[in-house]
């Protein structure tokens, strides 16, 4: 049965600019015109570098200077509240926002009209600015900030690497029982972990610390970066990198969901963890009780019944978060839990961050250079070089043999929330393709805001509740979604956190410091 809702009648009063107060208000009044100001500096840019050589440098200069004038117009209309036109490119999705801009918002203007719209709706208009040319129709205008960022990432990109591929030169789990002592010593930290199978100590003590480096690699999201910081964006990975306290124990894991990324040091041969008391806890124990709703032990039920299924990632950044996501999934795989990972990404640039199918395999080539002087990351190390050539292969190989699949659909870059996916025309191709899946990872604020169509829950309705048909057809495979709030709608939360949490952090639930993991069975 179709769905009574609609951009503009959400199950709640939707999140909207209207509100001066409001966290939609400040992206349309700040940050969203700092955004499209970039983009204008990033074409000036691009055309300016055309080398002299090119045959079709003045067309492309040509067609450069109209994408800045549109894009200046663009900037116009937002900053001064201007009604919503209708998109003029020949995109496959042009028909449908365009019905449902006259369906919805025919009379409306960027500050009148659900913040979750309006700000789909700037993005599709970008994206109509390069669509209209010939020459640029495929540039994405963020991606220079997207190769920046991950280029700064290179400490926990690296340390990651070395745990997943070196050999752990020893130990662990008391796995010498099922595998010679010279194999163990071959093996990597994370295959040693999850040598025992998928019912084993270290498979699950792997998968809480694999579940909270996921999470926390949505803390970066350039679109909530008006003038990035590498330094604090290398400040908020350290969290997920590799560091020398110890590992919580067993009891520690199982109440608070969290442990250490130290691999190497996660257990000892009697297989209770490693580490002494009295040490100081690891980034991710001290970011644990930051979880707000922490549904792991939920999704942990699901995922250790799963043998060889498949698993699907709706993605959200590039950079170092796409980077823990696949970290995951090699996770999944390496366990046996999935035979098949598909990741879905965005079919257009998005809000600026966002992953498109380009962004995947150039992540993947990167991790191919093994970090040589000569190549993105500058390593100096053999060991680092060669982990981080290693991991490249391995996850290449994974694409090659079809273990790792790569798609995008319009669906995700629409101007609705996914409440619409079982009934919506354009994507019934998408939904039928996901109901093979046995499990659906939403990852970032963004996917979140669209499970719960943005509007104004009470932060204590149930996550089942407001995901509404997503959460109550029985043709619809498990989700969780990872998700550090950066937006004004919280659903899942105990009585009185909310209370709580104002008195602790005024801006608690747009300041990306503080998560959920929300898991429908």
């Amino acid at each position: 049965m179709a769905t009574t809702f609609n951009p503009s009648h959400p199950p709640k009063k939707a999140l909207s600019g209207s509100d001066p107060t409001s966290f939609g208000y400040a992206t349309l009044q700040s940050r969203l015109p700092v955004i499209v100001s970039k983009i204008v500096d990033d074409v000036y840019r691009a055309y300016n570098a055309l080398a002299d050589s090119d045959p079709l440098k003045k067309a492309k200069e040509q067609e450069a200077k109209k994408i800045i004038e549109t894009i200046g117009g663009l900037r116009y209309e937002l900053q001064r509240d201007k009604p919503f036109r209708p998109l003029t490119d020949t995109r496959s999705d042009v028909t449908e926002w365009n019905q449902a801009l006259a369906d919805n918002y025919g009379n409306s203007s960027w500050f009148k009209a659900s913040w979750l719209f309006a700000e789909c709706y700037l993005y599709r208009r970008i994206k109509e600015a390069f669509a209209l040319t010939e020459h640029w129709s495929d540039y994405d205008p963020f991606f220079g900030q997207k190769e920046t960022v991950f280029k700064s990432s290179q400490k926990a990109v690296v340390a990651i690497a070395v745990q997943l591929m070196s050999p752990a030169n020893g130990s662990s789990s008391g796995s010498e029982e099922h595998e010679p002592e010279e194999k163990v010593k071959s093996m990597s930290a994370m295959d040693v972990l999850v040598s025992q199978g998928p019912e084993s100590k270290g498979t699950r003590e792997a998968f809480f610390e694999m579940v909270q480096v996921c999470l926390w690699g949505n803390a970066t999201d350039l679109s909530l970066l008006d003038n990035p910081d590498l330094a604090k964006i290398e400040a908020l990975q350290r969290r997920m990198m590799m560091n020398k306290s110890s590992s919580p124990s067993s009891s520690a894991v199982s109440s608070n969901n969290s442990s250490s990324i130290n691999l190497d040091e996660q257990t000892t041969h009697d297989g209770h963890s490693g580490g002494s008391k009295g040490e100081e806890p690891s980034e991710l124990e001290k970011h644990a009780e930051k979880i707000l709703q922490n549904d792991s032990e939920l999704l942990w039920a699901k995922v250790k019944t799963l043998r060889n299924g498949r698993v699907d990632f709706i993605l959200d950044n590039a950079g170092f978060e796409l980077y823990v996501d696949l970290v995951f999934a090699d996770y999944l795989i390496r366990a046996g839990f999935a035979s098949q990972i598909v990741f879905h990404a965005k079919a257009i640039p998005w809000f600026v961050s966002d992953v498109v199918p380009f962004d995947f395999q150039w992540t993947l080539d990167q991790l191919h250079g093994g970090g040589s002087t000569t190549s993105f990351f500058n390593l100096s190390d053999p060991a680092e070089q060669l982990a981080l050539k290693d991991l490249g292969h391995k996850w290449q190989s994974y694409v090659d043999q079809g273990v790792w699949k790569v798609i995008a659909h319009d669906f995700w870059t629409s101007c609705y929330a996914f409440y619409h996916l079982p009934t919506l025309p354009s994507a019934q191709d998408l939904f039928q393709e996901m109901k093979q899946s046995d499990l659906w990872i939403f990852k970032g604020d963004l996917n979140y805001r669209k499970l719960v169509y943005d509007c104004q829950w009470p932060t204590t309705t149930p996550f089942q509740e407001a995901i509404g048909p997503l959460g109550s057809q029985q043709d619809v495979p498990s989700l969780v979604s990872f998700r550090t709030c950066k937006a004004d709608v919280v659903v899942g939360l105990k009585a009185g956190v909310e209370e709580k949490m104002n008195k602790v952090a005024k801006e608690w639930m747009v300041n990306g410091e503080y998560a959920v993991i929300s898991f429908k069975p």
